[in-house]
């Protein structure tokens, strides 16, 4: 697989557009993270929106990797710093994967969810441990997960109706693969 430079220049824009984003996305999630982790719960699918985006228009191996590379680098004058990088590589990985085991030949929205769920459930598990979770009552413990999975669904859902009104203008002609079903088809 090459990587034209179309191909680089569109995970170069989605991932500035996710950046941008997520500027102030990490002020206010490290704001409230420490204190208020139920308002930091529901922010979790805001990182979701650009390899969504990425791999809906684009269904190449690697867009949202790139894509979330340059969103990192652009959301690093923020209080996350440098590791805004290794965070949203992490993302971009994370949602790749799911792609890569249907060897990228499945696009449909059940896939972005599944991938995103297996992704949120991971991160819910060291959130647990880095927010103190089992400190917290049972009700808020339960809260606490709740509002991380709706922000998940919510926002991957979001992300595939931009893909879907970008794809509709036509973008992605001549870099992502002949569409044989729209990506965003249930």
């Amino acid at each position: 697989m090459t990587f034209t430079t179309r191909f680089l220049m569109a995970c170069a824009a989605i991932g500035a557009a996710t950046g941008v984003l997520l500027i102030p996305a990490n002020f206010a999630a490290f704001s409230v993270s420490a204190t208020v982790p139920l308002a930091y719960a529901p922010m979790l699918g805001l990182w979701l929106i650009g390899p969504v985006v990425a791999l809906a228009v684009l269904r190449r191996p690697g867009s949202a990797v790139l894509t979330m590379f340059v969103a990192g680098v652009i959301s690093t004058p923020t209080p996350a710093g440098p590791s805004a990088i290794v965070t949203c590589l992490m993302v971009g990985v994370a949602l790749e994967l799911g792609f890569l085991v249907t060897r990228y030949r499945i696009w449909r929205p059940w896939l972005f969810q599944l991938t995103a769920l297996v992704f949120t459930a991971l991160y819910a598990l060291s959130a647990y441990a880095a927010f103190n979770i089992a400190t917290m009552s049972v009700p808020v413990q339960v809260i606490f997960f709740a509002l991380m999975f709706a922000s998940q669904v919510a926002f991957t859902a979001l992300g595939l109706v931009v893909a879907r009104r970008l794809i509709a203008t036509g973008v992605a002609r001549g870099i992502a693969p002949a569409r044989r079903v729209v990506a965003t088809e249930g």
